[in-house]
């Protein structure tokens, strides 16, 4: 498990966790799948290229493992901004694997492979 952490000039505009395969983090990861989950950027750094940035940095970090395949990931249904970020990046919607983590919230999946 790593954290991914963007700064600038010693502020903290986002982060994002880090889901090797095999991790206890992973929810929808397969046995050759990375995943990142929380994702979050400040409210005043939206806009500004910190989600992707950091969105990026976990595609790097997968590529760089053997044997993975994909990088995968969940989100809100409401994190319209965040799913511009993952279609425009090459996730493609993975609706089979959207899952509740409480009855009262579906969570999407989207899935990139590498």
């Amino acid at each position: 498990m790593d954290f991914g952490v963007a700064v600038r000039d010693g502020v903290v505009l986002g982060g994002v966790t880090f889901a090797a395969p095999g991790s206890r983090l992973a929810d929808v990861a397969g046995p050759h799948d990375a995943e990142f989950r929380m994702l979050a950027v400040a409210a005043e750094a939206r806009g500004q290229g910190v989600g992707e940035a950091l969105v990026r940095a976990c595609a790097e970090r997968a590529l760089a493992l053997e044997g993975v395949t994909a990088l995968v990931l969940s989100t809100q249904p409401a994190m319209r901004g965040a799913q511009r970020i993952y279609e425009r990046l090459g996730f493609v919607r993975t609706p089979e694997l959207d899952w509740s983590p409480i009855p009262t919230l579906t969570l999407l999946t989207y899935r990139l492979e590498l």
